[in-house]
């Protein structure tokens, strides 16, 4: 009897830890907050928006859903003691009134997190030409993408791929200027969507 017990025991913390062990999904904004002195010169801040709480120092590889494949960004980087309210965040820097209230209207969302950029040289090169291209002047454009924790390798993924031991699917959906981010973690939806941007 106590063997059995045991044995239930011990199934049960496997259950746990590979519950434990999905793949946290969400979006990462890169968001700019312009000169207080009204330079021309803008700090631009990482947030991610994320669906589970993390445990753990983390990092998310960005996805972009490119057609019939998806590209990947590489990589983010969270600090498991960097979360933050929305109202913190909001208060924290001083935003202008259209990411303000861009941020208040993303949704599907847990918990939200600072973030920031991996190295340059542990980024892949798509990550660096996105850093390229969003630190040429004025340096004002938002950019956010979806995001899936762990280090993907490659440059591209299919629809359907694998990471961290769990089946991932990722989509996208734009809709009356909403953007609809549609994962699929072992088999479990989870979507965000967050308003566009106007160019």
């Amino acid at each position: 009897m106590q063997r059995i017990a045991v044995s239930v025991f011990v199934v049960l913390i496997c259950n746990f830890a590979n519950a434990q062990q999905a793949p946290i999904v969400g979006v990462w904004e890169q968001l700019p907050v312009a000169d207080a002195n009204g330079g021309s010169n803008a700090v631009r801040h990482n947030i991610v928006f994320v669906d589970q709480k993390i445990a753990d120092d983390t990092v998310f590889s960005g996805l972009v859903d490119a057609g019939t494949k998806n590209s990947v960004l590489c990589c983010v980087k969270v600090s498991r003691n960097s979360s933050i309210t929305l109202a913190e965040l909001l208060k924290k820097y001083r935003w202008d009134d259209e990411i303000a209230d861009h941020l208040k209207k993303i949704t599907g969302w847990k918990y939200i997190y600072e973030a920031g950029l991996v190295d340059q040289s542990a980024q892949n090169p798509k990550m660096r030409k996105l850093v390229k291209d969003l630190s040429m002047p004025p340096a004002l454009s938002p950019y956010s993408a979806a995001i899936v924790s762990g280090k993907i390798a490659g440059e591209e993924v299919d629809k359907k791929f694998s990471t961290s031991g769990a089946a991932i699917a990722f989509s996208t959906l734009e809709n009356k200027n909403i953007m609809q981010y549609k994962f699929s973690v072992n088999g479990e939806p989870v979507k965000l969507t967050e308003g566009m941007f106007a160019h």
